[in-house]
């Protein structure tokens, strides 16, 4: 099914921008069906989005994505009004972030127990039952409940940086406390893939956090074809001696393939069925050990559901180099949507040094990239 994407006045400013997993988008009108959801669906007032298991979406809303919203798994939100931004939150999780907003524009959430805004800040909105938690990570919202008849209360509270309060309808708001630890890592982590977006960009690993899920939520980590010879291996860990960045984690790969016997390995990220068709470019990151030694050539893989392509990449040094691949270099992919893996290969028939140790970053696609 095909969208209008003629409604829209301001420039469609308002459109999904990563869609991982299985999401559902309902356009507005009653006897409007539900379908799959996929990136550059424009917005319209009226317009429902639904996440299931395992899957989110992020969104932005304002010519210069000045809104982002990303819709964690099992959650509901309908767009009552775009510009003012006014949602309706019946069910799950949604993170904001704002930019400073115009004096005319507004953000506004409403829960069945809780009326949410702001005009320049960052918070989390979980609902469940007749309960709404709030976390507040950068400035202050206000936030009101709403009464039996779902009417917001009189009363407006202020949730300030840093806190988190809970709001229901059948008791007054709860006592301000610090934000969890855990709540206050989702933000930072998403925090960085709405910078990305904002650039029109798809960060898929920066190996920032310490566990073995990408930065769109899907499993990571290294993988031998012939676990039982002993002769060839590729193990796989974080360290921060190693980085682009001034912060945060480097991937490191130690890889043997010298084995009498055929030997292949290497590393994979899942894409969790992300659609790349508006993106050209797959970008990277990479350097060798100089102690340990390293090869100067490997393979990367693209994958979707049914088709894989592949591309050799040479040239590695003991330097960080940026790697820039055009998506059309993948030859035997000719579809983008729901892209199921990125995998980097090393071989005996393709390395230079049958063993050694390279170091991975920031990998990400890009709509645009300047040549490497």
């Amino acid at each position: 099914m095909l969208f209008s994407e003629k409604k829209i006045t301001f420039d469609q400013a308002n459109r999904v921008l990563l869609v991982k997993g299985d999401v559902r988008i309902k356009k507005a009108g009653a006897e409007a069906a539900w379908n799959k959801a996929g990136s550059s669906i424009v917005l319209e007032k009226g317009d429902t989005i639904e996440t299931s298991e395992a899957s989110a979406v992020d969104i932005v809303i304002g010519s210069n994505t000045d809104k982002s919203v990303r819709l964690e798994k099992n959650t509901r939100v309908e767009f009552e009004s775009i510009n003012p931004t006014y949602l309706n939150l019946p069910k799950g999780k949604i993170l904001i972030a704002l930019k400073k907003l115009e004096p005319r524009s507004s953000f506004t959430v409403k829960t069945p127990s809780a009326i949410c805004g702001a005009r320049g800040t960052a918070w989390m909105e979980e609902t469940f039952g007749d309960k709404t938690k709030v976390c507040v990570f950068e400035n202050d919202i206000y936030a009101r409940e709403i009464d039996d008849k779902s009417n917001p209360r009189a009363k407006r509270h202020t949730v300030n940086e840093g806190t988190q309060r809970v709001l229901s309808k059948a008791a007054p708001i709860s006592e301000a406390k610090n934000v969890g630890e855990a709540d206050i890592s989702d933000w930072l982590y998403w925090k960085k893939n709405v910078s990305f977006l904002r650039e029109g960009k798809i960060l898929v690993n920066d190996f920032n956090k310490k566990d073995n899920y990408n930065n769109l939520g899907g499993p990571f980590g290294s993988w031998n074809i012939f676990y039982s010879d002993p002769n060839q291996y590729c193990k796989d860990e974080l360290t921060g001696s190693e980085r682009t960045g001034d912060s945060g984690y480097a991937l490191r790969l130690n890889y043997d393939v010298d084995s009498p016997y055929s030997a292949y390995n290497g590393f994979f990220t899942n894409l969790m069925g992300i659609d790349l068709s508006d993106y050209n470019y797959l970008v990277f990151y990479i350097k060798g050990d100089k102690a340990a030694g390293f090869t100067n050539t490997m393979n990367v893989e693209l994958k979707n559901r049914l088709q894989a392509g592949k591309v050799t990449i040479e040239g590695i040094t003991d330097e960080w180099k940026r790697i820039v691949l055009p998506l059309s270099r993948f030859v035997g992919i000719s579809s983008f949507k729901e892209m199921k893996e990125f995998v980097i290969v090393f071989s005996d028939r393709n390395v230079t040094k049958k063993s050694g140790v390279v170091y991975i970053d920031d990998i990400y696609f890009v709509k645009t990239e300047p040549p490497a």
